[in-house]
């Protein structure tokens, strides 16, 4: 196939035809790198690594903007990138955006700990789940978790105070112990950590 004619399309890609009928819609970065243009020969090989450039840019390009919202770990973003663009382009992407220091597990797993154990007060145990959810190793979770060394006898603490004992509700009524008892338990506290806490308002 020849290629006919290279348009502009009102979104800013670049159109291009061979052989009179329209062939595919390439981002401008794209095409320029490809070297391709009105009169060059274009074959199913050349088709096959204009379409791979294509994937890898449009995966590139989700990866900038969800991580523009928000930190990711690799795993994570592999992920959503693979849902629409396929593994291939995904790990290839993530590997990419890793180089640019855009991705770093270690970052992600502390900056998300610290989240998870001083502003929603979870257990160690309900972290490592989290941080292995997200795709975290277990040597980096080791190393993020030595690093922040939660109290958590303290966070328990904090947990009854700021959800029963500073709204007057005391933890030697049956049904308000149970309630608080579950909630604890949720977040990856054991029977003998919440047992501690409540003691220790029971005690004062």
């Amino acid at each position: 196939m020849i290629i006919t004619a290279v348009k502009k399309s009102k979104k800013g890609n670049i159109l291009i035809y061979a052989d009179g009928s329209y062939l595919t819609s390439v981002c401008p970065e794209v095409f320029l790198k490809s070297g391709l243009k009105v009169g060059s020969y274009i074959d199913s090989e050349t088709t096959e690594k204009l379409n791979e450039q294509i994937n890898l840019n449009k995966a590139k390009e989700k990866a900038f903007r969800l991580l523009s919202l928000r930190a990711h770990s690799k795993k994570e973003l592999e992920n959503k990138i693979t849902r629409s663009l396929g593994e291939e382009y995904a790990k290839k992407t993530a590997s990419k955006m890793e180089e640019l220091g855009l991705l770093n597990d270690k970052e992600f797993a502390l900056s998300y700990a610290k989240e998870l154990i001083f502003r929603k007060f979870h257990a160690t145990n309900r972290v490592r789940y989290e941080l292995s959810e997200k795709g975290i190793s277990g040597d980096v979770i080791d190393l993020v978790l030595e690093e922040i060394d939660p109290n958590e006898d303290e966070n328990i603490k904090n947990i009854l105070e700021k959800k029963y004992i500073s709204k007057g509700k005391s933890l030697k009524d049956e049904k308000e112990f149970r309630k608080a008892v579950s909630y604890c338990q949720r977040l990856g506290y054991s029977w003998t950590q919440i047992k501690r806490g409540v003691n220790f308002f029971d005690n004062e």
